[in-house]
């Protein structure tokens, strides 16, 4: 069932940024200003839905691998819950720079990684003083804290969803290096002139706003 009006605004999306801090290239996507507080178009944001929900079901289709970028601490959990349902890579803390134009050398960590996942579930593991045990494990949480949505990405994905493209300013730019498919949701302080298509302008910072976005897009 196609999203409506009434779901944007019960989900809150439609709430922008304060009229100063707000940017005249998400002007288009305006429905008004309330309080000093920029209110977006609802049957836009439902259009926008659509049609990343659309992107990503035709990613899955074909198998393609899908990313996941969201640092929002108040919606890590569930990018790693929805990512073990859905079949997709994530990263749900921090984005290493670099992370699509030198991927090579990311790989590289990813398999550390899991190499070091492996040995810690060896037995030879177990023959290792508890001093010699808490120090791989400690490496390894700090590894895994970054890296785990990522163990399976053995290539560079082919469609990546970022979360707040204003805060997220510089991967957007790197990204966008690459030429990879992409959806960036983003609220009205985004400053980037970007295709429609490729772009969802409404409420980052809300709980309920996150959580209708990405269950629509990401449940595809």
């Amino acid at each position: 069932m196609a999203v409506t009006k009434k779901d944007v605004m019960d989900a809150h999306m439609h709430i922008g940024n304060i009229k100063k801090l707000a940017s005249t290239k998400t002007r288009s996507f305006w429905l008004d200003i309330k309080n000093g507080l920029v209110i977006i178009d609802p049957d836009k944001i439902a259009e926008q839905l659509e049609i990343a929900k659309k992107k990503v079901q035709e990613a899955k289709k074909d198998n393609k691998e899908i990313l996941v970028i969201c640092e929002k601490s108040l919606y890590a959990d569930e990018i790693e819950e929805m990512a073990a349902k859905g079949g997709f890579h994530y990263l749900n803390y921090k984005v290493p720079a670099g992370f699509l134009t030198n991927f090579d050398t990311l790989v590289t960590r990813i398999r550390g990684m899991n190499e070091l996942r492996s040995f810690i579930e060896s037995e030879d593991f177990h023959k290792l003083t508890k001093k010699e045990q808490l120090t791989h494990q400690r490496k390894l949480n700090k590894i895994e804290w970054i890296y785990k949505g990522a163990k399976n990405l053995k290539k560079k994905p082919d469609l990546v969803i970022v979360v707040d493209g204003k805060s997220m300013m510089k991967f957007v730019k790197e990204l966008d290096k690459t030429g990879l498919d992409n959806i960036v949701i983003a609220s009205t302080n985004f400053d980037t002139w970007r295709d429609k298509d490729s772009l969802v302008v409404a409420n980052v910072d809300s709980y309920q706003s996150l959580d209708f976005a990405l269950s629509y897009i990401l449940n595809a």
